[in-house]
């Protein structure tokens, strides 16, 4: 074999259309806007990309308890449970933890910079303890734009 051709792991030279280098293209993630057929555009089942596709994405996951999806039991977060609990640090601690878990397995994108849970008073709508999520999420792209989610829990 000449010492200027390259084998690659299946023992041939790989050929030459293969071959590719650095790309120059920002890659954008698209995703459906959330909630399914809003008359916002589009039709039933519009598209959504960068900060506005994270922000449904995410309130979606937080909102919705694990086992409510048929096809994706495990996606959501268990967040109504902790409304009756006592609100202390280790509750809180719980919920980060929670939301941290979910957010690494369902979320594609970003990444959490900061997260805040705050307890909304003694009686929220729902009669009982109401939460709010305050996430604050970096794109994971090259502007790395920053932004705000926030959620209330009731």
């Amino acid at each position: 074999m000449a010492a200027n051709q390259t084998v690659s792991v299946f023992g041939r030279i790989p050929p030459r259309y293969m071959k590719q280098g650095p790309t120059s293209q920002k890659q954008e993630v698209y995703g459906l806007s959330f909630p399914l057929g809003s008359t916002s555009g589009g039709g039933f089942f519009s598209k959504r990309s960068g900060v506005v596709m994270i922000k449904e994405a995410v309130k979606q996951l937080l909102l919705t308890e694990r086992g409510e999806r048929v096809m994706l039991p495990n996606f959501g977060c268990n967040l109504r449970k902790y409304l009756f609990q006592p609100l202390d640090e280790s509750t809180f601690e719980s919920i980060k933890r929670e939301i941290q878990y979910s957010f690494k397995n369902y979320i594609v994108g970003a990444h959490i910079g900061k997260l805040a849970v705050f307890p909304m008073g003694e009686a929220g709508p729902a009669g009982g303890n109401s939460l709010k999520v305050v996430l604050s999420l970096k794109l994971d792209t090259a502007d790395l734009e920053t932004f705000d989610v926030e959620v209330n829990i009731s």
